[in-house]
């Protein structure tokens, strides 16, 4: 193993000054803002050591106050004089426990959008188009945008060619119940015994026939009785002259109040990690059911503690009063669509109204660029046959109000990305690259000078565009534009082909479309034609004006797949993609976001996500924000339910303009996400 030592000496602070009195150690104190310590100079000698052999970047962390931060290592090539970076590792790291953190050098090609996690680390995720180590000249390890002053202490920084370990110390933040160690907050659970009297005390409450038992202009399928355009006996969508609505099985004017997760864990691992735990139960006996092994990075045995404590208060009956409680909640709620990522034995006994996401979204052995696959290819073709016949099992369902292709497609985060142009780039023979080559053969009607005086290239042949080229769409504006149009008829192909599949089996369901993260690129549109509804995640204060765009350039009904609050006053130590100052704001965030969506005439329906917490120490890619309506020991969070449920005694009024949306803006901190 080699290791290469960076002298603190060469660091350059931004936003933040270092207090450490040692000098093997670097302690930041910084500002609020985004923060941290500059490397610059030549590629391959960045901090006075020789890069060329280097395979990791790694360094040890301490984050001196009670939340948790969101690590940036930031990379630019020369090229790049501009403050914005060509790419960043986001890297989550837990509270007051000295973490190791590797950067693997090798994803620096960006093929990889979520990494691994390691122990002690939280999620690590990689934004940004992909860096040439030969071509970085700089480099900031520092934290995210924040609220506050934070102490943050660096150390032991260096590049080594082998993956280091992790060590971690013994050091105790989760107690037997799942809950954080490290501070007491109104509402924590002091005892088993109390939290078994709480969910007995919940399991004996009544509950309500149908979501009509929510207000008396509910139908039971949570649609609006004052409005009525036509039964068909499924869900569909319907444009009444104003305003865009999905419409119940009964005909009646439907608005999707959803909540996503509606599954009784957040399950999380543990190996690497025993040690931050007070207790972990047997994983035979009475508590098995608690354990899993979770498959999204590779086997991981993880534990649920959600489900811990409904055993320890229901026994073998555990998940059947788990189902009966959370049925009678999201009624008395108001939520009348059970969102993605649900327990599909919930979903068949609740009898509300649910979407779908579809598993296996076709794909090809050989990939272009972040999971793209060859759409040309007639395996593309064959696998979204076998795709759509997921639907087989749904097609009669009426509380199905539609199906989602595939969720946040990992090439469609980089904002600007030419997917042709990552085609080029690829040595790989794809079907793909053949058509594209076809393409331009016949836009320059066969004449290689044309394309070569274009783009500025001396082929001799367009069979040559076989060959690697990077950066192609820099080449000159005209490869730019050509590059762009064939990019869309990719992206209209990667749609179009599931799309007409999943049709053919279940011609009754909505297509919601691919849940978007967000709009990197208009290209995104491509496509969308095959959608009844399109779908995207939102994570803005005020999601109106994303909406409007989508509406006004698709056409289309617009739903929202996710959004959410997170605050730092109930014991977790991180909030999500909208950070706000209490349980309180959390629930004035909701109202606010939920009635400007409800006022856009494309809007369909909003999802929030989700319903528990997730998992203290990280799920398995690491996430662990306070972001549920009930925390691990399924207790709801009393004030923001309160403006949960008075938000949707109204949706339907603020959705035809009979009432006036909240003004009332939260009162609202910087993220604590990764």
């Amino acid at each position: 193993m080699t290791v290469q030592t960076m002298q603190n000496s060469m660091f350059v602070y931004s936003n933040c000054v270092n207090v450490s009195t040692d000098p093997g150690t670097i302690t930041l104190m910084t500002n609020p803002g985004r923060s941290g310590i500059v490397l610059s100079g030549e590629p391959w000698t960045l901090g006075g050591v020789n890069w060329r052999e280097a395979r990791h970047l790694v360094f040890d962390v301490y984050m001196h106050e009670d939340w948790s931060v969101g690590l940036e290592v930031r990379f630019w090539e020369q090229d790049n004089d501009s403050e914005e970076h060509n790419l960043v590792f986001i890297i989550g790291v837990l509270p007051q426990v000295k973490t190791r953190i590797s950067v693997p050098l090798e994803a620096l090609n960006s093929q990889r959008m979520f990494l691994k996690r390691k122990p002690g680390q939280l999620k690590m995720v990689i934004h940004g188009n992909k860096v040439e180590l030969d071509r970085v000249d700089r480099i900031q390890i520092g934290v995210q945008k924040s609220s506050f002053q934070q102490q943050i202490e660096f150390s032991n920084i260096h590049i080594s060619d082998t993956e280091p370990n992790y060590p971690l110390p013994d050091v105790k933040l989760v107690d037997t119940l799942g809950q954080w160690t490290q501070k007491e907050w109104p509402g924590k659970v002091q005892s088993e015994e109390e939290l078994v009297a709480y969910l007995h005390q919940e399991a004996s409450v009544e509950a309500p026939a149908s979501l009509a038992a929510f207000t008396d202009s509910w139908s039971d399928y949570g649609g609006w009785k004052e409005r009525q355009f036509g039964a068909t006996g499924y869900f569909r969508t319907h444009h009444d002259g104003e305003r865009w609505w999905l419409v119940d099985p009964d005909g009646y004017a439907f608005y999707s109040n959803g909540l996503d997760v509606v599954r009784p864990n957040e399950e999380g691992p543990v190996e690497g990690i025993e040690s931050l735990f007070s207790w972990l139960p047997d994983d035979e006996g009475a508590f098995k059911d608690a354990w899993s092994l979770n498959t999204w990075f590779g086997p991981a045995r993880s534990i649920n503690f959600a489900a811990v404590n409904l055993i320890r208060a229901f026994g073998e009956r555990w998940w059947d009063e788990w189902a009966k409680l959370t049925r009678r909640r999201m009624i008395e709620w108001g939520f009348n669509t059970i969102g993605n990522w649900s327990d599909e034995k919930f979903i068949e006994r609740a009898k509300v109204p649910y979407v779908w996401p579809l598993d296996a979204f076709p794909t090809t052995e050989k990939l272009i660029f972040r999971g793209f696959p060859d759409v040309f290819s007639d395996e593309y073709q064959q696998n979204a046959v076998a795709f759509a016949q997921e639907l087989e099992a749904f097609k009669g369902d009426p509380y199905m109000i539609g199906y989602f292709l595939r969720n946040e497609p990992e090439w469609a985060f980089i904002n600007g990305l030419i997917i042709a142009e990552e085609l080029l780039a690829n040595s790989g023979d794809f079907a793909s690259k053949d058509a594209l080559i076809a393409y331009l053969e016949e836009r320059y009607s066969g004449d290689i000078a044309g394309l070569n005086a274009a783009w500025g290239l001396q082929l001799a042949a367009f069979a040559d565009l076989k060959q690697p080229i990077r950066k192609a769409a820099q080449l000159s504006e005209a490869a730019r534009i050509d590059l762009k149009a064939f990019s869309r008829q990719m992206i209209e192909l990667y749609v179009k082909i599931p799309s007409v599949e999943a049709k053919k089996v279940d011609p009754h369901h909505l297509n919601l479309g691919m849940r978007y993260a967000y709009l990197s690129d208009p290209d995104l549109l491509a496509g969308c034609d095959n959608f009844d509804v399109f779908s995207i995640n939102c994570y803005k204060m005020n999601p109106e004006p994303e909406i409007a765009k989508i509406g006004e350039a698709t056409g289309l009904p617009v739903m929202i797949g996710e959004y959410h609050f997170g605050a730092l006053d109930r014991g977790m130590t991180a909030t999500g993609l909208r950070g706000v100052t209490s349980q309180e704001e959390r629930g004035v965030a909701y109202q606010y976001y939920t009635e400007h969506a409800a006022a856009s005439k494309y809007c369909v329906g909003a999802h929030y996500f989700i319903l528990p917490d997730q998992a203290a120490l990280g799920r398995a890619d690491g996430e662990n924000y306070q972001i549920g309506v009930v925390s691990v020991c399924h207790k709801p969070y009393d004030e923001f339910v309160r403006a949960i449920q008075a938000t949707h005694r109204t949706i339907y009024h603020v959705a035809v303009g009979e009432k006036q949306v909240s003004e009332r803006y939260p009162d609202e901190i910087e993220f604590i996400a990764f």
